[in-house]
């Protein structure tokens, strides 16, 4: 230890070329990594972030979708949906349409021109949220606000529906979702729906929803799945091909770092082979030897490392820090060092003693 630290002192030439090397590999190395942990909790942050919305609908535009509870409870089983908003309708009367929802934004024109939605008082569009039987009616016809509207259902005529007027529109009759499904519940009538919109979640799997979804046939037929991950693909493609590039580098970075130490050490050790074969001649055995020199090496390695830290800690920030990164650039280093060491340990001490300079 003693004779290593006397080299590493008294040779101070060398021993600052070994260590800006040491530092400058340690710290494009730290950074280096830590571009990929960024750029992997830039994917994370993408998958949790970026909106994927999907729907369902008929097999044109012209063709509305049509779809039963069943479908709707095997979609939501599936793990990825986060939040789900739902419409229905059915023919009442004389083929007026009344059509049921959980959110105003299920009817887009509702949702268009709500503002000019005449209320009863203490109502508004949260109406649709609850399960209370309550309606929007057209403008046109003889109800007003506060009376009962009563509809009979055209696919059962002794099924009468009967609702509190609390909403005056231009055109169209609108009721609560949970209220209509609770009426077909009741009279034993099976409820067809005709809207479902979805946000999804967990989207890092989106290829196993799918597939789900496609054994529940919904990738034809007359009612089809529409999932709007184009955004998503666009951005964790790129990022997946950055990744993808850098940590396919990364070992041959690595491995260019223990044949710096290599080279470094050779070149260092070179003009030593005399110092290396008197104390071969003096007695010391070669693992003495070995070992002083490789200590002498580590010593280099070591504090350059910590100078490379504090580089890439001022360039990146703490996070850039990483202790296994640190050890691997270290071990990376000594292994070309002790290849260099045992080269040199290899030749003949007469024929060292009598090399030239």
């Amino acid at each position: 230890m003693r004779m290593a630290w006397h080299s590493f002192t008294r040779n101070w030439r060398a021993t600052l070329a070994a260590l800006l090397t040491a530092a400058a590999l340690t710290a494009f190395l730290l950074v280096y990594s830590d571009n990929i942990r960024r750029s992997e909790v830039e994917l994370r942050n993408a998958y949790e972030t970026v909106p994927v919305e999907a729907y369902l609908t008929g097999i044109s535009e012209a063709q509305q979708p049509s779809f039963n509870e069943t479908l709707i409870n095997g979609i939501l089983a599936s793990g990825f949906v986060c939040s789900a908003q739902m419409a229905a309708q059915c023919q009442v009367n004389l083929g007026d349409v009344l059509r049921a929802m959980d959110t105003i934004e299920m009817a887009a024109a509702l949702s268009e021109f709500k503002s000019s939605i005449e209320w009863l008082e203490g109502y508004d569009e949260t109406l649709f949220a609850g399960r209370e039987a309550v309606c929007i009616v057209p403008r046109g016809t003889q109800a007003a606000l506060g009376d009962e509207l009563r509809l009979s259902m055209r696919t059962r005529r002794s099924a009468v529906l009967t609702l509190k007027v609390v909403g005056l529109y231009g055109g169209g009759y609108y009721c609560p979702l949970a209220c209509l499904r609770d009426f077909y519940g009741e009279n034993g009538m099976t409820l067809s729906y005709c809207g479902l919109e979805m946000e999804l979640c967990n989207t890092r799997e989106l290829n196993e929803f799918k597939a789900q979804m496609k054994e529940l046939k919904l990738d034809g037929g007359m009612t089809r799945l529409v999932v709007n991950d184009a955004l998503l693909i666009a951005i964790t493609t790129q990022l997946q091909q950055h990744i993808r590039l850098l940590n396919t580098l990364l070992p041959f970075l690595f491995a260019f770092a223990a044949a710096i130490g290599f080279v470094l050490s050779f070149l260092l050790l070179r003009g030593r082979r005399r110092e290396a074969a008197v104390m071969r001649s003096l007695g010391a055995k070669r693992g003495r030897v070995f070992g002083t020199l490789l200590l002498e090496t580590g010593l280099q390695a070591a504090c350059g490392a910590a100078l490379g830290t504090l580089a890439a800690y001022l360039i990146a920030g703490g996070a850039a820090v990483s202790a296994p990164h640190i050890a691997l650039v270290l071990a990376c280093y000594l292994v070309g060092g002790a290849m260099a060491v045992l080269r040199l340990l290899r030749g003949n001490v007469l024929r060292l003693m009598a090399a030239k300079e």
